[in-house]
């Protein structure tokens, strides 16, 4: 009865353990900077208390434990015994048994021993610095206990399959779609456009359940920017805004360690020493920024500090050294090149250093759609903007053709369609431009980009687009139609031309190439194409 109650409950458990430690965790740190704040060491023992009920009734005997020695701390510095100064590393270390005992429970079915830190911690308690006797444990009366929320748990993988289904429904509707206009039947149109509607509000409400706070990925990082600032002798506080941003739960997954090695970065050779800082007539106290923020259907992470900022010189002359650069390469290219293997620190640690780690980040942020931009000044510090789609699975497109072949220009990336006469199409220097809103706008035609024939026409449809405060125009033979898709990786054959970013299923049936305007832009051809127009 016990195993069979084990399993049935496992997975709830789990979870919200996990929720309850990340409380912890979030609550001590706050508490740290703000000790007499008795509301927090509330929140602290209210998660410990649960997660020790819960405990109890799976029958993790060592868990409820530990859980009532972190209890007896708690009670030890409420009463004043104990400052949270002196008890906040062995807290710390009671909530990393206790995800590590997590972890154990869920690849063995069996938790970690945990007597020897809970002996260890009573051990401290009986050596009470501010007072004689031994601190006793009475917790029951000194803390109420709160009803627990009641939700429902839902396993990740069902939501996973549930999206899918919803995308096979969406290429379905694309199908019925094609045939209602090969068919003119009142009747069928009138059910498809029902069945479409009906798909539509599905598809929202199913990535709505799939969306969440970023606030969860953005939480995990106080901790290590505590314990990683306190090994490396460093004073830094990290501000985090935007965490009610939310974000698709697959796309949470993806960001976690590029965050992660970008915080890391910081910290590691952003942050000055505070010898240095001082020196410079800096605060000592440095500051890290995390923050979300949503435009359009992109969110933008900003991880800024408040360090040394990059020296562009060395990193040119160190990109030079390795045959990325040439002597001739434009502050952009520099700035592009530190996401290409360049380091300047001749100093390996065991968190950064050899250069690697920011291209890794580059790729998998590309992966995924999105793009990572940096800008920094030396001597005030350096700033990193990750762009990310909400979503990874569904996005709106528009469909052109090039040379017989039709291809998708997400939406997000336009800002206006024009028609445009072959006599508006003017040569500037090695480019063509057109005049837009009394700008000249660099235009090319995408058929040069893929090496095929481009058609004459008396008028040309130009697709308008933006990227920061860029605009461009892409020359095309036919405008089609706006279209919600459904985004299918590249095979390895097509990865290999960067101009694109995934594959999408049309009506007929055909794959259609969808264009990763990012890449388009920072192509070095691309840039060679436009940059007499840039100069005018």
């Amino acid at each position: 009865m016990i195993d069979d109650f084990f399993k049935k409950h496992k997975d709830a458990f789990i979870n919200e353990s996990i929720s309850h430690i990340e409380s912890m965790n979030v609550s001590l740190l706050k508490l740290e900077k703000m000790p007499t704040d008795l509301r927090l060491l509330y929140e602290v023992f209210k998660s410990t208390h649960t997660l020790k009920s819960m405990a109890a009734t799976m029958s993790f005997n060592q868990l409820v434990q530990l859980c009532h020695t972190i209890e007896d701390v708690l009670d030890a510095i409420k009463n004043e015994k104990f400052s949270i100064k002196q008890c906040a590393d062995i807290l710390f270390e009671c909530f990393d048994l206790l995800s590590a005992s997590l972890k154990e429970i869920v690849l063995k079915e069996m938790e970690l021993d945990t007597q020897e830190l809970s002996q260890r911690v009573q051990d401290m308690l009986k050596t009470n610095p501010t007072k004689e006797g031994q601190v006793k444990s009475n917790t029951e009366n000194k803390f109420p206990v709160i009803d627990k929320i009641k939700t429902i748990e839902v396993k990740v993988d069902r939501l996973d399959v549930l999206m899918k289904l919803v995308e096979e429904l969406l290429i379905s509707r694309i199908k019925l779609e094609l045939l209602r206009e090969t068919i003119n039947n009142y009747e069928l149109t009138a059910a498809i456009d029902s069945l479409g509607r009906h798909i539509t509000d599905l598809q929202y409400n199913v990535m709505q359940v799939r969306l969440v706070p970023i606030g969860f990925l953005f939480n995990r990082f106080p901790r290590m920017v505590r314990d990683i600032s306190k090994d490396q002798k460093k004073e830094i506080d990290l501000k985090i805004e935007g965490g009610d941003i939310e974000l698709d739960r697959s796309l949470i997954d993806e960001i976690s360690d590029s965050l992660t090695h970008l915080i890391r970065n910081a910290i590691d050779h952003g942050i000055e020493s505070a010898e240095i800082r001082s020196k410079n007539k800096k605060s000592l106290r440095s500051t890290i920024l995390l923050k979300a923020k949503r435009t359009k259907e992109f969110v933008i992470i900003e991880i800024s500090d408040d360090g040394m900022g990059l020296d562009f010189h060395k990193i040119k002359d160190a990109a030079i050294e390795k045959n990325i650069l040439l002597p001739t390469a434009t502050h952009e290219e520099i700035k592009n090149s530190i996401f290409k293997g360049i380091s300047t620190t001749k100093k390996i640690t065991k968190i950064s250093g050899r250069g690697l780690g920011l291209s890794i980040v580059k790729q998998k942020i590309e992966s995924i759609g999105g793009s990572i931009q940096v800008k920094s000044k030396i001597g005030e510090g350096t700033s990193f903007f990750v762009r990310l789609p909400l979503t990874l699975a569904v996005i709106k497109v528009l469909f052109v053709t090039v040379s017989d072949q039709i291809y998708a220009i997400p939406i997000n990336n336009i800002e206006r369609l024009l028609i445009v006469s072959a006599n508006e199409i003017k040569g500037v220097l090695n480019s063509n431009a057109i005049v837009y809103q009394d700008e000249d706008i660099p235009v090319t035609h995408l058929a040069k980009l893929f090496f095929t024939e481009s058609k004459i026409m008396d008028n040309y449809p130009v697709v308008v687009i933006k990227q920061d405060e860029s605009r461009y125009g892409l020359v095309v033979d036919t405008l089609l139609s706006t279209q919600e898709v459904v985004i299918k990786p590249l095979t390895k054959i097509v990865k290999e031309n960067k101009y694109f970013s995934g594959t999408a299923l049309v009506g007929s049936g055909e794959m259609v190439l969808i264009l990763d305007i990012d890449q388009l832009f920072l192509s070095r051809r691309y840039k060679n194409e436009w940059r007499g127009a840039n100069a005018v």
